[in-house]
């Protein structure tokens, strides 16, 4: 998580009903992206959200959308962190770190 929010670059633009997001970076980091970020794609889906990864070269595009005039305002003003950020699993997850159970 640390490798995604403080080193890779995200390009938002913005959609009719969501908001098309690239994150990219080198080395580390876009391996990070590469896991992270189509990881969290289920947590979203529950959310009742629209949510896609694309595979980048250097990272992924993600693609999250509503048919809820209302949600896609949201989205596009929660921005890549912001919709990172979104559910129920962190707690569970960051418990799991602190006991060396990591896993996603």
């Amino acid at each position: 998580m640390d490798e995604v929010t403080m080193r890779a670059a995200a390009v938002e633009r913005s959609l009719d009903n969501g908001v098309e997001i690239a994150v990219t970076g080198e080395g580390r980091t876009r391996d990070a992206i590469k896991r992270m970020v189509p990881a969290h794609v289920h947590e979203l889906v529950q959310l009742g959200w629209n949510a896609t990864t694309e595979d980048l070269p250097n990272g992924v595009k993600m693609t999250v959308t509503s048919p809820d005039a209302k949600e896609a305002i949201k989205l596009r003003a929660l921005g890549f962190m912001g919709i990172m950020v979104q559910g129920s699993h962190h707690q569970q997850h960051h418990l799991m770190m602190a006991k060396g159970e990591f896993g996603h």
